[in-house]
């Protein structure tokens, strides 16, 4: 028995631009808002906790530095997530699943059908409040979640859900005749 191993024209592989992308709810970015807010308001009562309880930082040199770089962090926040949220998309293929997100680090997550294992659709509090949800779909072979998309209508989740839970049964399906 001989090993091959022969080179693919990679002239005749689809492209992922030709794609038809959906991008997720805009009310997301509202989420996205809160969570911001929750976490620096909370940093914000720690950092002034810190500041009232030791007596060395109470000078207005460490508090202009605090309030600096505190203020350079939220704006970072809110320019890069805003950004990232502009570009989080998905699109569901007859065989995988297709996320794009990230603004400055760009990634495209490609997930087949046939290697999914399950999905979960999680729905907390805020996002609840604007009827979205957070389709994640896992593998086999990973220890975490492969694909996590934030922003779908609570709906639209479910709905995709059903569909990757066919699609894995079709699969389980046509395996075993085989």
């Amino acid at each position: 028995m001989s090993f091959s191993n022969l080179p693919i024209s990679t002239e005749g592989l689809p492209e992922v631009q030709t794609v038809s992308f959906k991008p997720i709810h805009p009310d997301y970015l509202k989420v996205l808002r809160i969570n911001w807010l929750i976490l620096y308001l909370i940093l914000l009562g720690g950092i002034v906790t810190i500041f009232i309880l030791t007596k060395k930082l109470q000078n207005p040199v460490a508090i202009s530095i605090a309030a600096g770089i505190y203020s350079i962090v939220v704006v970072a926040t809110v320019i890069i997530g805003t950004g990232s949220f502009r570009r989080k998309q998905y699109a569901v293929r007859e065989k995988d699943i297709l996320y794009k997100t990230g603004w400055i680090f760009q990634n495209l997550h490609m997930v087949p059908f046939n290697r999914l294992q399950h999905c979960v659709v999680n729905m907390g509090p805020i996002e609840r409040k604007f009827k979205l949800a957070t389709l994640s779909l896992y593998t086999a072979a990973s220890e975490g979640k492969d694909i996590t998309i934030h922003g779908l209508l609570q709906t639209e989740a479910e709905q995709l859900k059903e569909l990757v839970i066919q699609q894995i049964q079709a699969l389980n399906t046509s395996d075993e005749n085989i």
